[in-house]
Formats: structure tokens, C-alpha cells, sequence
């Protein structure tokens, strides 16, 4: 028994589709444990007063019912972070003041895999400020680091709420990919054939000619 080419075309495209989804990279896993601290301490450890904080009116948490008070005058949370694969990692976070009395500029830092980060929080309303969104990009090893929140001092201090940490990789290029777009595109093509094509782009064509009268 003998296959014409649209059928040979039909089996490799199959094939194709079949394939593709498996070199695709997955969804991006969450590597931070309680970053919403709704499970109160566990995953982190607190220094100089920092404690997870439960949310009111006046100082509401990001999302949820609690959120971390990073505490003034040098307070830290850290967690102990297992980096599953080595690779570039996401962080982001967010955070404002609890209550600040003046304007300026909050300083805290954060520190992952032995790189620290300088951040600052701007305020410009005297009271509560609303959560500001933190992205840090890092290059980390496989392995334990350790995830680090510092209160830093300066000419305006004020407690921090932290909230919603998360941690991900970001996935790189997966090699093949491209070539395998391309394989199904030209064997759906050939697989339709040439004049089935041209009537498709035909009425595509009218299509969009319409839409723009």
C-alpha cells in the first residue's frame, strides 16, 4: 500500500505535534515557600523585631490576611531558598511603609545568592504608602542560598510591609523550536495544497478588505 505525500505530509505533521509540546519549557514553578506569609512564620526566620504582621484597615496586606513588618533599625526576614537548577531567577516582591511621619526616601536591601541589592521607597505622602511592585533579576547556582530582606538605615527610617514574594526562573531558548514551527507550518501546507491555500488567503483577504470600509 502506497502514501501520497498529503498523506506522508498528515503523519509527519502529527508526529510534529506530538513531539513539540515536549520540548516546549513548562510553566515557571514558585520556589518561595509562604511568600504570601499566610501561613504565618513557616519558610522564614525574623531578626530585630520583624514578625508577620496580621492586615487592617489602616495597613491592609497586599493580598490576603497577613503580610511581614520588616522592622526598622536593621530588622532582616530570611528564607533558606533551594535553587532547583542553575539559571537566571526572578524575584519580585512588594512592599511600603507601614507609617511614615515625613517625606523622602526608605532604604532596604535585598540579598540572594551572595549578591545584595540597594532599593529604595519613595515617599511622598506623609502616612501610609501604598505597595510599591520590586523586580530583581539573579544569576544563582543549584543549591541552598539564602534570601535575605534588610531595613536599611538612613535619614527617614519607618517599618516595611513585605508581601507576596515569589521566586522564579526564567526559562532560555529551547534549540529546535523554531525549526519544528517551521516543519508544521510547510507540511500544513503542503498537506492543504496550493489552490486550497489560495482561496484561504482569498477570503482572508476580503476579510480584512471589509473591515476596513
Amino acid at each position: 500500500m502506497r502514501f501520497s505525500l498529503r498523506a506522508w505530509c498528515l503523519v509527519l505533521m502529527v508526529i510534529a505535534l506530538i513531539f513539540l509540546p515536549g520540548v516546549m519549557p513548562g510553566a515557571r514553578a514558585q520556589i518561595i515557600t509562604n511568600g504570601g506569609f499566610e501561613s504565618g512564620s513557616t519558610g522564614w526566620s525574623f531578626t530585630g523585631g520583624s514578625a508577620v504582621t496580621a492586615g487592617n484597615i489602616l495597613t491592609p496586606a497586599h493580598s490576603g490576611n497577613f503580610y511581614a513588618t520588616l522592622a526598622n533599625g536593621g530588622g532582616t526576614i530570611t528564607q533558606a531558598v533551594n535553587i532547583p537548577t542553575a539559571g537566571t531567577y526572578q524575584l519580585q516582591f512588594f512592599l511600603a511603609p507601614a507609617v511614615s511621619l515625613s517625606l523622602g526616601t526608605l532604604n532596604f536591601s535585598v540579598t540572594i545568592g551572595g549578591v545584595t541589592t540597594n532599593l529604595t521607597y519613595a515617599v511622598t505622602v506623609v502616612g501610609l504608602g501604598g505597595y510599591n511592585l520590586y523586580t530583581v533579576t539573579a544569576t544563582l547556582s543549584a543549591g541552598l542560598t539564602n534570601l535575605v530582606f534588610t531595613n536599611l538605615p538612613g535619614t527617614l527610617t519607618a517599618p516595611l510591609r513585605l508581601d507576596d514574594v515569589s521566586l522564579t526562573q526564567i526559562p532560555g531558548p529551547v534549540p529546535g523550536i523554531g525549526m519544528l514551527s517551521y516543519l508544521v507550518v510547510i507540511l500544513f501546507g503542503l498537506l492543504l495544497g496550493r489552490k486550497r491555500l489560495r482561496n484561504i488567503f482569498l477570503r482572508l483577504k476580503s476579510v480584512y478588505l471589509g473591515h476596513d470600509r
